[in-house]
């Protein structure tokens, strides 16, 4: 009996170690807001207009140590949408990119990001047509859900969550009015 109590305390002891090295995803969460702070009503819908651009913006929250390294990709909503995006393209908002945003990349700061949500980068874009669509945080194929966090002297690496993808909403066109009704609005 002595025997098999000891062998319990020893496994249920390896377990939670086990656990606690690899603790699955999330937190820290990935999430896309159309708020550029990323935080506040944590706003994941946009009513887009047309001929207006817009940026999606790419948050991490709740990196309890920080973070230096986050790897994911997003899908490429103009070839996703073919006919609705004029122009698109990512920013990094952190110092080094390797990858590319469509198929994989890592972003990475030379300096601890500790903020209460990071913001990584951002994605402009330019509607002509008004569908409804998303923009998606999927993971990076090399390293999927990484995030190296500030833990001295290389960091440890967790798994983020997804927390929620953007949702476009087609909004309502351009109204097609004459000058004239525009000026009789001034007199």
């Amino acid at each position: 009996m002595k025997h098999l109590f000891v062998a319990g305390v020893v496994l249920a002891v390896a377990l939670t170690g086990l656990a606690a090295a690899n603790p699955g995803p999330g937190p820290p969460y990935a999430y896309v807001s159309f708020d550029q702070t990323g935080s506040g009503a944590l706003v994941h819908e946009y009513s887009m207009m047309q001929y207006v651009s817009f940026n999606a913006y790419f948050c991490f929250s709740e990196t309890e140590a920080g973070l230096t390294v986050v790897s994911f990709m997003i899908n490429n909503p103009q070839a996703e949408y073919p006919g609705v995006f004029a122009a698109q393209s990512f920013t990094n908002l952190l110092d080094i990119i390797v990858g590319n945003p469509y198929t994989g990349m890592s972003l990475a700061s030379t300096t601890c990001r500790d903020e209460a949500v990071v913001v990584v980068g951002y994605l402009n874009l330019f509607p002509i047509a008004l569908v409804d669509c998303w923009v998606h945080i999927l993971e990076d194929p090399d390293f999927p859900g990484w995030v190296v966090d500030c833990t001295q002297p290389n960091g440890e690496v967790s798994f983020y969550g997804l927390l929620a993808d953007g949702h476009i909403v087609g909004g309502s066109p351009v109204e097609d009015i004459s000058w004239g009704s525009i000026k009789t609005l001034y007199r």
